[in-house]
């Protein structure tokens, strides 16, 4: 049987954080909410996200709004961002080592498209396409319903917390891409079944425990 590999998007396979921030702060001095500073971004990556949101002032009860809104708004620019480097390599290198590759994310499906392409990684097997990015659990457990039986071993890649504790809920083996927005103290708070620091380490970790 083979290992199934579920990847996140956002800030796994591409860095979207500064474009990301850039919105926030144009959101944040519209709205009077505290904007983020350049010497601010580790120490706001190990908070979680109740806690950036009081240090931010940004209401709790606004926080899905929000995140919306920068979704809509950095669909004009993802697809011409760069995948993570290291990132093709590392697909190439499973898939042509039959390991099955999957994909979630909640951008559109021309931007997917137009960024996997424009970085010579269309390489998925499929692609489960989340309207709302704040319920993660449910998209992975439903994206996995119909072939869990399948796959010997399941693994969901993520580069935040919510991603590793989606896995957990989800029962999957999960890895965390130290890469993205959380820190590692952080990511170690989901207790991961791995922790990676660049993509080549993804492929070590899945070769040695299956």
């Amino acid at each position: 049987m083979q290992t199934l590999l579920v990847f996140n998007f956002n800030g796994t396979l591409v860095s979207t954080r500064d474009l990301a921030i850039r919105i926030y702060n144009g959101i944040a001095a519209d709205k009077g909410y505290r904007v983020i500073h350049t010497e601010d971004v580790g120490w706001l990556s190990s908070l979680s996200v109740k806690d950036r949101c009081r240090h931010l002032g940004v209401p709790l009860y606004l926080l899905p709004v929000m995140g919306i809104t920068i979704k809509h708004r950095y669909q004009q620019e993802i697809s011409r961002l760069p995948a993570v480097e290291g990132i093709p390599e590392m697909l190439r290198a499973l898939k042509s080592e039959g390991y099955v590759l999957r994909l979630m994310t909640s951008n559109s499906r021309s931007v997917t498209g137009l960024f996997l392409e424009a970085n010579g990684i269309d390489l998925f097997d499929a692609i489960h396409y989340a309207h709302n990015p704040f319920s993660k659990e449910r998209g992975l457990t439903s994206f996995l319903k119909q072939s869990r039986a399948a796959y010997q071993e399941i693994y969901y890649v993520g580069d935040e917390l919510r991603d590793m504790r989606a896995g957990r809920k989800a029962g999957v083996r999960t890895i965390a891409a130290a890469w993205g927005y959380d820190s590692v103290e952080l990511l170690r708070q989901g207790e991961p079944s791995h922790i990676v620091h660049k993509p080549s380490d993804l492929i070590d970790a899945v070769q040695r425990f299956g």
